[in-house]
């Protein structure tokens, strides 16, 4: 999940969108759909993750803590192949077809959180990274087990924890139904991560 893939500018116009300068605050493809639901009047499907951002556009600040980090996903689960095993694919190895959509790509799960100008990831096998990706934006030093970085590394590891609670499945609506907050926004808290590494 470098970011070259995953920090992509997002753009809205139309009504009731205001004209502004560019905003910072790390957003998710997962929010475009509460957006246009708000955007349009329209009821946001139970268990949707996504953070409207339909107050961001009509040039409204959010909460302090709400846009503070950015989460993301990849994999479909299970083990994670190794770089050695080659289980049968729709496509031959030796083909000069590339599909970065196979089984070997998206095995296992790994897991991503942005704050400031640091970023965590973790895998299913415990593995970490963390990089500073304003000072390496090619992600080269990892700076997970280095000393230094253990309060951004928790910081940032608790930003993690956090997120992987709120976008887990909600139980499917019935007898039980689950509270909803406006935009689906939930974290109204003072920000803790630094956004400097001291």
């Amino acid at each position: 999940m470098p970011e070259c893939l995953v920090r992509i500018p997002l753009q809205f116009t139309g009504p009731g969108i205001a004209a502004q300068p560019r905003r910072a605050e790390p957003v998710s493809m997962v929010d475009v759909l509460p957006t246009l639901c708000e955007l349009v009047g329209a009821h946001v499907p139970d268990g949707v993750q996504g953070r409207s951002l339909a107050p961001l556009l009509a040039g409204q600040d959010p909460p302090p803590g709400e846009f503070d980090s950015v989460y993301a996903e990849l994999g479909y689960g299970g083990v994670a192949y190794g770089a050695d095993e080659q289980p049968p694919l729709h496509f031959p190895y030796e083909s000069p077809t590339f599909d970065e959509l196979n089984s070997v790509t998206q095995s296992g799960g790994q897991r991503m959180v942005r704050a400031g100008h640091h970023k965590l990831l973790m895998d299913a096998d415990g593995h970490g990274e963390l990089y500073d990706v304003h000072a390496d934006p090619a992600e080269l030093h990892d700076l997970f087990g280095d000393p230094a970085y253990a309060g951004v590394r928790g910081e940032l590891l608790v930003h993690l924890a956090r997120w992987m609670v709120r976008v887990a499945d909600d139980l499917p609506t019935g007898a039980y139904r689950p509270k909803t907050v406006p935009h689906n926004w939930r974290w109204a808290r003072p920000s803790t991560t630094t956004g400097e590494h001291s």
